[in-house]
Order: C-alpha cells, then sequence, then structure tokens
C-alpha cells in the first residue's frame, strides 16, 4: 500500500494474481496541515502540542497520575511549548504543569537545572521569581525529537 497526501494506491491491485480490480480511494488521507507545508518550526512546536495534549488526554481518560507519571518530562514538555511560543515560565507555574506536590517539583527543577537540562535565573521584572528556561544544548535536542515526529 502506498500513501500520498492525495491518495492510496494498493500495489497487490493491479497484480493478476489478486483477482481484485482497482477501486478508486473511497477516502482521502491528508496531513493535519491540509495538505500545506509548514515551517519546520511550527512542524516542530505542533508535534510538541499533539505529544502534550495526548498526555493530557491519557491522564484524563485513565486517571491514576501515580502509574503513568513522568513528572521531568511533563516539565520539559510544558516548558519548550512556551519557550517555542516566546513566553517566559516562572518556576512557580512550571511547578504546576509536574502534577506532584509542590516540593517536589522544586527539588525536581533543582536536579534539572544540576544535570544542564534547565536553567534558571532571576526575574528581572520581580526579584522573589525565577525564570526557568530550557538549556540551549537540551532545546536543540528536543527540536531534533518533534520534528521527527509526534511520538
Amino acid at each position: 500500500m502506498i500513501v500520498t497526501s492525495a491518495q492510496v494506491h494498493h500495489i497487490m491491485s493491479e497484480d493478476a494474481i489478486s483477482g481484485i480490480a482497482d477501486r478508486p480511494a473511497s477516502y482521502i488521507l491528508r496531513c493535519p496541515s491540509g495538505g500545506q507545508t509548514l515551517d519546520p518550526d511550527e512542524r516542530i512546536l505542533q508535534n510538541a502540542r499533539i505529544v502534550a495534549r495526548r498526555r493530557l488526554l491519557r491522564r484524563q481518560l485513565l486517571g491514576a497520575p501515580d502509574l503513568f507519571g513522568e513528572p521531568a518530562w511533563d516539565m520539559l514538555l510544558d516548558l519548550f511549548i512556551q519557550q517555542c511560543e516566546g513566553r517566559l515560565l516562572p518556576m512557580s507555574s512550571l511547578c504546576l504543569s509536574a502534577d506532584i506536590p509542590n516540593s517536589s517539583a522544586m527539588k525536581l527543577i533543582q536536579r534539572l537545572c544540576d544535570a544542564g537540562l534547565l536553567e534558571r535565573s532571576p526575574d528581572p521584572r520581580d526579584g522573589r521569581r525565577s525564570l526557568i528556561k530550557i538549556s540551549p544544548d537540551t532545546e536543540h535536542r528536543l527540536r531534533a525529537y518533534f520534528a521527527e515526529g509526534s511520538e
């Protein structure tokens, strides 16, 4: 079977052994962008959003977050999407995306900073807050990950 953005074709349909006549496709598969080619940055962001929505849907449908939780990945995913959209994320907001107690989330953020995956800096507008961003190397790796697909 060959699938393109415009049609589906069964290779065996032209084979005399199959005995099945070639029928026109009753449906057409299209890429989510409506056949338009997306800017690579937009495709990467779209794939990251798809992953985030699927994880939220899994959490809502199956429940039991203690069995399916990956708080570090949830944090990286949320932070990556926010950065791609041009937003800065304070540490307190990042803690919410982990779906774990706040104190545990703060410890996890510190471990991610210690591992070089995240960078923490003071908020220039509010000295009581810390802003978190993905390190350039980690951002490059996540971009490569999401450039390949949505999971």
